[in-house]
């Protein structure tokens, strides 16, 4: 196929993971960012197999796990840096009920490779409170999701592929797909929560969900595992710990709440009474969407004009599959998954 020239607007995780992707494939990119992220780079960037409770597989888990490992190790080779981190998360289960679903499901063929069979040393497990016994998750890992935008930032403004600059809307031309007098053969949105302050896809409900977390350091919390339950405990190293996260939807305020502080701390206090210091609090804003899935697709009335959002708290395992197969879909008409295309919501509004 012959080269095309791609703009892509946001250079967060699904900016770059679609750069990368179709840089691979041959093609040119250009990309426009504000060098400024309040979600990618804040991420935790956890990676969990499990939806837990129901301790069901995440949605389309086999497919994305297998692309996303293979996607992270080729980038630390690329950004020549360490990104990739398997971790084991330790689920401490909240009911009987809970219980009950993990030792089923981990008997399932298709759950052994993500879920433990309950043993002794788990029932007994006493570093953190286990009123139910508890569980560890397999195949999970983390991003380092500071690094990974910035190391990204670095790479493609090294490779000439990225401007830092806010998207000037009034020097694109939607008709020709003109930016500042350079024509392109396709351009992507992927701005994130900025969304609804961008033109040409403000009538689609991507939320702006926001969340917090804290940094700890603590000399009686376990850095081997990652605990979970009511929140997340991510080991950083050297006694330092994330814990996450809080959910406001419609939120896009970039200030850190006493009310969010407390209820993290409320929350670590299900895991047990550790002694620990806060080192900061950090605050994000995702991009999600009502029925938890992404929006990939053509604009209903633009040609080559796309978008790629709404990646919501799953981003990290999503990104590297949905970046493919957008590519395929802006350059061989592969029809695209139906709980992720843009259709879903431009058929509600007689758009399509």
């Amino acid at each position: 196929m012959e080269s095309q020239h791609v703009l892509i607007i946001g250079a967060g995780l699904a900016g770059t993971s679609l750069a990368h992707e179709l840089l691979a494939r041959g093609h040119r990119v250009q990309m426009v960012d504000r060098g400024e992220n309040h979600s990618t780079a804040i991420a935790a960037g956890m990676v969990n197999p499990m939806v837990f409770r129901r301790m069901n597989k995440s949605w389309r888990l086999e497919e994305f796990m297998e692309d996303a490992t293979k996607f992270y190790q080729e980038m630390e080779k690329v950004l020549a840096h360490k990104l990739f981190h398997p971790i084991v998360i330790r689920r401490m289960l909240s009911s009987e009920q809970e219980r009950k679903y993990w030792i089923e499901r981990s008997k399932l063929p298709e759950f052994q490779d993500y879920l433990t069979e309950l043993n002794r040393e788990d029932d007994d497990y006493n570093l953190a409170k286990n009123s139910f016994g508890s569980g560890r998750l397999k195949a999970s890992f983390w991003i380092d999701a500071k690094s990974y935008y910035d190391r990204n930032q670095a790479y493609f403004a090294e490779n000439k592929c990225l401007t830092k600059e806010e998207f000037q809307a009034d020097e694109f031309n939607e008709n020709t797909l003109i930016y500042k007098g350079i024509s392109y053969d396709k351009v992507v949105f992927c701005v994130g929560y900025q969304q609804m302050n961008t033109p040409f896809f403000q009538d689609l409900p991507i939320q702006q969900t926001k969340g917090q977390t804290l940094r700890i350091r603590s000399e009686e919390i376990p850095e081997e595992e990652s605990l979970n339950r009511k929140c997340f405990v991510l080991p950083l190293g050297n006694q330092v710990f994330r814990i996450g996260a809080t959910y406001e939807w419609d939120n896009p305020d970039l200030t850190p709440t006493e009310a969010a502080k407390h209820e993290l701390v409320e929350h670590l206090s299900v895991l047990g009474n550790f002694h620990y210091e806060i080192i900061d609090q950090q605050v994000g804003v995702r991009p999600t969407v009502l029925d938890r899935r992404p929006i990939l697709g053509e604009h209903h009335a633009i040609k080559n004009m796309y978008l790629f959002n709404g990646l919501g708290t799953k981003g990290y395992l999503m990104a590297p599959t949905l970046a493919k197969e957008l590519c395929r879909h802006m350059f061989e008409g592969i029809p695209l998954d139906k709980e992720t295309s843009i259709d879903r919501f431009y058929k509600k509004l007689n758009l399509r």
